[in-house]
């Protein structure tokens, strides 16, 4: 009976409760504590208390975070959810003790305990996911367990704000809650279903630092991976920065309470919720990246407005809660393709090292903010106007290294804007790198192509049109490389080589052409003796696809079409895939005579040469 009313829910919505509940509680007690430690120190020192138990959150996570992925590869993942979660609620009914008896250094170490127990449950929570969820629901479930987490900090932050205004800061209750909350989440962390260990045999490395850089190396050898890493510790840097200046913000510069000021967090919390559920949505079954650029230009709008309107509450709520829907936004698609393009094997590793690297921007955070209120004695809201300037220079970095997912992902924008497109044939699209081969009649087809499908992508051009100035300046930041007129394609090593290193990137090839007769091109590649090395080499799928594009109705008014969404019709058909080798064995024979022949005539040369 017990069973069967536990199976109604998925194990993923057991894992979302459990991180739901271990999230509420790290958040009501980080608050706690800081209301606690102001009650005995008084508010003038709130800068140095947010500063220090913001570093004593933070160590944990920098001491544990390598073991704790090492541990989520070698065992099972939901057993150590299990044994994290049993270990929060022993933690919890410390603290009860802690407050009861007003023990200032018992409150640090639980705070300490408690971060401790939090840098052991994450490689599990995010590494298990995929065990969990299929891959093409992976986006979803990250944006809907984020939003849950950020649920989480809107109910810690109001609950801990909430319940000290009912019982007169009465710690001692408010310690009693937090022990209920873990107690529930022990319950839900039972009915995960159990997951096999990953299959690592690596141990746990005293010089946990080595195993960061190994990880990190791993994450390296993956395109965009690294970059992701460390945009996902960006982020954990710029969300806690903007909680720690949060409360002086609000006590300076808008003449608030400490516990109003934690209410003014609450609407970021929610911000940044609704901002991973629409990031989630957009992204729909695959990883988005192009959304981080454009989500980093809003923090970095939100951050500096946070400045100059420091004195304008009105102004102030919708722009901390923008603030927080961009950094949602900015967060789901890198936590995303660090758990879909991390190795299996070292997915716990790599989560983990993102982990402390997430956790050492939280210290930078507090170091920052020390350095800024302390040392330069600058007010909290020239705190937001700097952050956003160290937004910007992360941002353009990013922009610089996912400029192809944001380039495709603008261009998927303007496709749908400007045609009203009927895809057919996408179940022939590959997950893996293509080659795709299209009819080339004008630059937009190029929007086509990068709205139909979800992969980075190169073009290769076979004849050189001319262009305007504009269009020539779009064609080279979508890096289209032109293949030279007078030397055809299948006998240009330079461009089989490109191609080649394109597709073992990673990244999707499509080589227009001028010949309509698309059946024909491929028959003319397929039997290229170069071309069909290729295929061999990187086992690419060669795609035909077909591109039909209407007219748009002139005659009917501008309010009209706009209405009516009247867009230019286009159809975009994907052919059956054609995977090499393909050409007959006598031409493989006689290419390897002739290159043989090839090599043998550069061999006499340099021979010659003195």
């Amino acid at each position: 009976m017990i069973t069967n009313i536990i199976r109604k829910w998925s194990s993923f919505t057991y894992l979302n409760i459990t991180q739901f509940l271990g999230a509420l509680n790290d958040n009501v007690y980080k608050l706690l504590i800081v209301y606690f430690l102001i009650t005995i120190q008084g508010i003038e020192n709130s800068h140095t208390i947010l500063s220090l138990t913001g570093a004593i959150f933070v160590l944990p996570f920098l001491l544990f975070s390598a073991p704790s992925g090492t541990l989520a590869d070698r065992y099972s993942k939901r057993n150590i959810i299990i044994l994290t979660k049993l270990f929060e609620l022993v933690i919890m009914v410390g603290s009860v003790f802690a407050f009861a008896y007003e023990n200032i250094i018992g409150a640090y170490v639980i705070l300490f305990l408690l971060a401790a127990q939090s840098a052991f449950f994450g490689p599990s929570k995010y590494g298990i996911l995929p065990e969990l969820v299929a891959t093409d629901k992976i986006s979803k479930a990250n944006g809907l367990m984020t939003s849950f987490t950020f649920l989480a900090i809107i109910f810690g932050t109001f609950l801990a704000s909430f319940i000290l205004d009912v019982t007169g800061r009465d710690f001692f209750i408010a310690s009693l809650f937090c022990a209920l909350i873990a107690f529930l989440g022990v319950i839900t962390s039972f009915c995960i279903e159990y997951t096999p260990p990953a299959g690592s045999e690596k141990k746990v490395n005293a010089m946990f630092l080595s195993d960061i850089l190994s990880s990190l190396k791993i994450a390296s050898q993956e395109p965009s991976l690294l970059a992701a890493v460390v945009g996902s510790a960006f982020f954990l840097f710029l969300g806690a920065f903007v909680q720690l200046n949060m409360i002086p913000y609000a006590v300076q510069s808008l003449d608030l309470t400490d516990v109003q000021g934690g209410y003014l967090f609450l609407l970021t919390a929610l911000g940044i919720g609704t901002g991973c559920m629409v990031s989630g949505k957009i992204s729909g079954k695959t990883v988005e990246l192009g959304l981080v650029p454009i989500a980093g230009v809003g923090v970095v709008f939100c951050s500096y407005s946070l400045d100059l309107a420091s004195h304008h509450l009105f102004a102030v709520v919708p722009l901390v809660t923008l603030l927080g829907f961009f950094g949602g936004m900015f967060e789901i698609p890198l936590d995303s393709y660090i758990q879909v393009k991390s190795p299996n094997k070292f997915r716990g590793q790599i989560v983990g090292a993102t982990n402390f690297l997430s956790f050492f921007g939280v210290l930078l955070a507090s170091g920052l903010l020390y350095l800024l209120s302390e040392i330069l004695g600058l007010k909290a809201h020239k705190g937001f106007g700097i952050i956003g300037t160290i937004t910007l220079c992360v941002t353009l970095v990013l922009t610089y290294q996912f400029f192809d997912y944001i380039s495709r992902f603008i261009c998927m924008i303007l496709s749908r804007l400007h045609f009203r497109i009927t895809f057919s044939g996408q179940n022939n699209i590959p997950e893996t790198p293509a080659i795709f081969v299209c009819y080339h009649t004008a630059w937009n087809d190029t929007l086509l192509m990068l709205g139909s499908q979800r992969r980075r992508m190169r073009f290769f051009i076979e004849q050189e049109h001319t262009h305007t100035k504009w269009l020539r300046r779009l064609y080279h930041l979508l890096r289209i490389v032109r293949i030279p007129s007078i030397e055809p394609l299948e006998n240009s090593q330079i461009c089989l080589t490109v191609i080649k290193n394109t597709l073992k990137k990673g990244i999707s090839v499509c080589i227009f052409v001028e010949n309509p007769n698309i059946g024909q091109e491929v028959e003319k590649l397929k039997t290229s003796y170069s071309f069909c090395d290729l295929l061999e080499e990187t086992n690419a799928p060669m795609i035909p696809v077909i591109i039909d594009k209407g007219t748009k109705d002139k005659h009917s008014r501008f309010f009209t079409r706009l209405m009516e969404k009247i867009h230019v019709p286009a159809s975009v058909t994907f052919g059956e895939q054609i995977k090499g080798p393909t050409c007959p064995l006598e031409f493989h024979v006689e290419h390897a005579h002739a290159k043989l022949e090839r090599e043998q005539i550069l061999e006499s040369e340099q021979i010659i040469e003195p």
